[in-house]
C-alpha cells in the first residue's frame, strides 16, 4: 500500500510541475508579445527613438525569460528568437520600417508559438 501511495504522490507532483511550467511560460510570453506590440507601434508611428527603447525593454525582458526557459524548450526555438531580436535591432537603427514591421510580427509568432507548443492539449501529447 505505501508503495502505490508513493506512485500517487510522485504522478501527482509531476503533473503539477508541469501545470505550473505551462503557466510560467505562457504568462512570459504574454508579456514578451504585447513588449513586442508595444515596439510594433511605435514603428508604426515613426518614432525610432521610443521603439529603440522599447526594444531595449524586451532584449533585457528576454535576457531574464531565456536563462529559465532553456531549461524547459527546444533551443533551437530560442536561438530563433535571439536571431530575430538581433535582426530587430539592427532594422531599427536604420530605421527601416519595411523590415522592421516583418520582424517584429516574426518574434511574435515565435512567442506565441512556444506558448502553444507547450499547451497540454491533446496533439501536443500525442
Amino acid at each position: 500500500m505505501r508503495t502505490i501511495n508513493m506512485v500517487w504522490i510522485g504522478f501527482l507532483l509531476l503533473v503539477l510541475f508541469g501545470i505550473g511550467t505551462f503557466l510560467a511560460i505562457n504568462t512570459s510570453s504574454t508579456q514578451l508579445a504585447s513588449r513586442f506590440s508595444a515596439i510594433e507601434a511605435s514603428i508604426q508611428q515613426q518614432k525610432w527613438d521610443k521603439a529603440k527603447e522599447d526594444l531595449n525593454a524586451a532584449q533585457q525582458n528576454w535576457g531574464r525569460t531565456k536563462s529559465w526557459w532553456s531549461v524547459f524548450i527546444d533551443h533551437q526555438e530560442i536561438d530563433n528568437i535571439d536571431i530575430s531580436l538581433k535582426r530587430l535591432e539592427k532594422y531599427v537603427e536604420t530605421q527601416g520600417t519595411t523590415l522592421s514591421m516583418g520582424e517584429v510580427s516574426t518574434l511574435e509568432m515565435l512567442v506565441e508559438h512556444i506558448a502553444d507548443t507547450e499547451a497540454p492539449t491533446l496533439t501536443n501529447i500525442l
